[in-house]
């Protein structure tokens, strides 16, 4: 099955401005739950945008990306970032806060960060200093890391 119209379908109605778009976006996602091809892992992530009217519907999005392989998922994911942060910073730090709260995704997350392009790794190093600083108490020890090693 080409899975390309269906998230360009996603990407159509990612505002969710109406009953419409909530449940067409809910559909598309139905459909697209069983796809194991993490391929469509960075695609998916240009659906994320900040100005959705609807967060609750999109994080049906989010659960869809993290239902992945833990290492596709967190290989992929952050390839998609760089160009996330233009429309969808916030979701590009929910994504990066959820993976702070996993011990082994944390883990995982720092080793594989370390093997990224530059580009990657600076838009990581860059929300997890945002993070951090949006809420210290709760993020700075373990966003740091993540840190000492992507910048080592």
């Amino acid at each position: 099955m080409d899975i390309r119209p269906e998230i360009k379908r996603l990407y159509d109605c990612r505002l969710l401005t109406n009953e419409l778009e909530y449940e067409e976006f809910d559909n598309i996602l139905e459909k697209l739950a069983d796809c194991t091809d993490e391929k469509i892992i960075q695609e998916l992530c240009m659906v994320f945008d900040d100005e959705t009217e609807e967060e609750e519907i999109m994080f049906g999005l989010v659960h869809l990306i993290e239902d992945f392989d833990m290492e596709k998922y967190l290989t992929e994911m952050p390839r998609a970032l760089p160009k996330m942060i233009e429309n969808a910073k916030e979701w590009a730090m929910i994504l990066n806060r959820r993976i702070l709260n996993d011990d082994l995704y944390r883990a995982e997350y720092a080793k594989i960060i370390t093997h990224m392009n530059d580009d990657i790794k600076l838009t990581v190093i860059n929300l997890l200093n945002e993070i951090i600083s949006d809420n210290p108490k709760r993020f700075e020890n373990i966003a740091n890391e993540i840190l000492s090693q992507v910048k080592s």
